[in-house]
């Protein structure tokens, strides 16, 4: 029997995926449960298992940075090595092949001239893949020329097409500029970047904490031999001002608000190329030692790109430090499905005056993004108003 191996939905608002690489060639045997290919999705590799035992048959696709739509079928898995594999490729034409016309007005580039001429308004024959691939890369459709059947554009077309313009992209021989080529991790970023910004509603909230007390926390810790830092205090308090402001712990998907019980926070973490969000699950229910010695084991994990689904899943609220920069003031865009995120800028000493009194104590800069689809200004301020006297006045017990 031909099973079918496809691109997997590894989440909720997972659409497509990179085949990053095959770890079995055609013919060799595979056990069900065994790793069979990995994938690139929401900025993370992922291993995935096979469901079948067998023999891998066929590859429809190679390792490349071409986006694949989730539930696409990728190859094939039969139970003998010499299964009759009769007409096997047609067998994932519906998922893929099903023409879709689209009327378009057409503009051509004369190669003869060098200049535009206009036609007459046409209807460009290409299957979904290949308009979602020109799509994907910003390019007009119909520039491409089709090899499929009438002229039609195919996968391969709009792969040659890019191919071509990656050639004439080249620098210069002036030296005028180099051409930094998109990698799957990097389209990843800017596609769910633009959808949030486009899409959520932002708004922004600014303001100062006074860290006094727990620099002397930090100090006195060290001297025990406890290396705390303000990430694992941001985020130890956070979740406590989340529990009780539940809304700021809220995602949106399939178009409902879900309010979780659990405060999973996400961290912004920057790796080669980019950045992803891994995720501290419970924090309201972690001490603050807890929370730091799984900080630093799923920043590592992240760097060394060993994460799984599970530690990359649920991050709402999300904390992005950019403090140790010198960055002083920033205004984070929101990850979906998230409706809030927090920017840390630097701690430094600065001059206050406190009850009268003038003096010299560390504070440290932050902004808050909130979606207003969910988080009302109102409830927002009380928010930030709990966690700055949490901040201010902290207790690790």
């Amino acid at each position: 029997m031909i099973k079918e191996v496809i691109m997997p939905k590894l989440g909720e608002t997972m659409e497509e995926g990179y085949l990053v690489s095959w770890k079995k060639n055609e013919g060799e045997k595979v056990e069900k449960g065994e790793v069979l290919f990995e994938v690139m999705s929401d900025k993370t590799n992922f291993e995935v298992e096979s469901l079948h035992s067998g023999y891998f048959r066929k590859k429809l696709y190679e390792p490349s940075d071409n986006a694949i739509p989730v539930t696409t079928v990728i190859g094939y898995i039969s139970d003998t090595p010499d299964e009759p594999m009769i007409d096997i490729e047609k067998k994932s034409e519906p998922k893929t092949d099903v023409s879709e016309e689209k009327p378009v007005e057409k503009t051509t580039i004369s190669e003869a001239t060098g200049k535009e001429e206009s036609t007459v308004s046409g209807r460009i024959k290409a299957s979904p893949v290949a308009r979602k691939l020109a799509e994907e890369a910003g390019i007009d459709i119909s520039l491409i020329k089709g090899s499929g059947p009438e002229g039609r554009i195919e996968k391969e077309d709009v792969l040659d097409y890019l191919s071509s313009k990656k050639t004439e992209g080249k620098p210069s021989s002036s030296g005028d500029y180099t051409v930094k080529e998109w990698t799957p991790l990097r389209r990843i970023i800017a596609r769910r970047l633009s959808e949030s910004k486009r899409e959520i509603p932002h708004y922004y909230i600014e303001g100062r904490f006074i860290v006094d007390r727990i620099a002397e926390i930090k100090e006195a810790k060290k001297e025990e031999g406890i290396d705390l830092t303000y990430t694992d205090f941001l985020i130890f308090l956070a979740a406590k001002a989340i529990k009780e402001y539940i809304l700021v712990n809220a995602a949106v998907v399939n178009d409902e608000i879900r309010i979780y019980s659990s405060v999973d926070i996400g961290l912004a973490v920057s790796v080669e190329d980019g950045l992803v969000v891994p995720v501290l699950k419970n924090c309201d229910s972690k001490s603050i030692y807890e929370i730091s010695k799984e900080r630093k084991q799923i920043v590592e994990k992240a760097r060394l790109n060993k994460l799984t689904e599970g530690e990359i899943k649920n991050a709402r609220f999300v904390i992005s430090n950019l403090g140790m920069y010198g960055v002083e003031n920033f205004q984070p865009i929101i990850s979906p499905p998230g409706v809030a995120i927090m920017g840390v800028g630097k701690v430094g000493k600065e001059l206050v005056v406190i009850e009268d009194k003038m003096a010299i104590i560390p504070v440290m800069n932050v902004s808050f993004s909130f979606d207003h689809r969910v988080i009302d200004g109102a409830y927002a301020g009380m928010f930030y108003k709990k966690f700055k006297e949490i901040m201010e006045n902290p207790v690790l017990d």
